[in-house]
């Protein structure tokens, strides 16, 4: 490819890979989730097919997408945004450029391009932004529908002291759990992981939502893939001689940023306070390891917000957005009349 200003889009073969996961970790919108380390493994564990497609600008990658996808009913194929991954889609680089007018008019052009590729195969697109992306317009004009999510999300700083703005009553249960015989494990063995799933489901149980119980050992395969390569880590309290809740970090080393991926508790024990006090002291662990954010992703839906917000974190805004296409739009349609 010569030196051009128009953008050529295609496919990236598997020994490029490596140029998108650079081009992610040097974009301000790039997150572990666009990258192939997460989304490699995380296809394997729900039979997705994954691809990168990348757009080109005078030979340098000017933003694309990695994403997956699968056939429905065998024929149609749809880009799916995995399980369990919070943010997916598009990024797009940015200009150097005091010109607001000139940035919009790129990432318009690229979003345009990415777009229109991808959706001459796929019959289903659908992205999920990080809270850095604050303009979909680009995706509205090209007749995408939007919509708007919530995390709760901070930045750390020097002064950054969790205990001290948390709720009242959440802080008079720390106390209290921090009183009782237990242990912080730090460990991600296959044990330690199934025991992560288990809890999980029974937080699921209570809520009326269940995954697959036999996602289980599949799932003990992408966590043990991922802490292969430092990115999970699972963290338990043990008391009464049983794990009684979970968490299993999500480390973005290239962002400094940490991610509250997955947790879970033994109902029996909520009264205890060592949920909380789980989660308070994997919070100051990650601060005192240098990273500078963390998201507790996802506040949607609002029994699991209103636990989040009581430990008082910025709640911040993310957007997604999608279009469909023939067979595709027709069943989305469908499954929206009988619902």
């Amino acid at each position: 490819m010569g030196t051009t200003s128009k953008i050529e889009t295609r496919y990236l073969q598997p020994e490029e890979y490596h140029l998108w996961d650079s081009f992610v970790d040097e974009s301000r919108d790039g997150t572990i989730f666009h990258k192939t380390l997460w989304l490699k493994p995380i296809s394997a564990w729900q039979n997705l097919n994954f691809s990168i497609a990348a757009c080109f600008k005078g030979g340098k990658i000017v933003g694309g997408m990695a994403f997956t996808w699968k056939k429905k009913f065998g024929r149609i194929p749809v880009i799916q945004m995995p399980l369990k991954t919070p943010v997916f889609g598009p990024v797009i680089s940015q200009s150097e450029t005091k010109y607001q007018s000139k940035i919009e008019r790129q990432v318009q052009a690229t979003v345009q391009e990415i777009s229109g590729f991808l959706m001459t195969k796929y019959q289903l697109f659908h992205a999920q932004f990080p809270p850095t992306v604050t303009d979909v317009r680009p995706y509205a004009w090209a007749g995408f529908n939007t919509a708007i999510h919530y995390t709760y999300r901070t930045q750390f700083n020097k002064d950054f002291n969790l205990p001290s703005i948390v709720e009242s009553d959440i802080n008079r249960r720390i106390k209290k759990a921090s009183q009782l015989p237990y242990i912080h494990i730090v460990d991600n063995s296959k044990h330690y992981i199934g025991q992560a799933w288990d809890l999980e489901q029974k937080s699921f149980k209570r809520q009326k939502f269940q995954l697959d119980v036999n996602l289980r050992n599949k799932f003990t395969t992408l966590v043990q893939d991922l802490v292969r390569t430092n990115t999970a880590q699972v963290h338990t309290i043990d008391h009464d001689g049983k794990s009684v809740a979970s968490i299993i970090m999500i480390s973005d080393r290239a962002k400094k940023a940490s991610y509250y991926w997955m947790a879970g508790a033994d109902k029996d024990y909520l009264s205890t306070g060592l949920n909380q006090l789980l989660l308070i002291q994997v919070i100051q662990k990650y601060k005192d390891a240098d990273f500078e954010s963390i998201d507790l992703v996802g506040a949607d839906t609002e029994s699991i917000a209103r636990y989040k917000s009581t430990f008082n974190l910025p709640l911040i805004p993310m957007y997604s957005v999608s279009k469909s296409r023939g067979i595709a739009r027709l069943g989305i349609r469908i499954k929206n009349l009988i619902q």
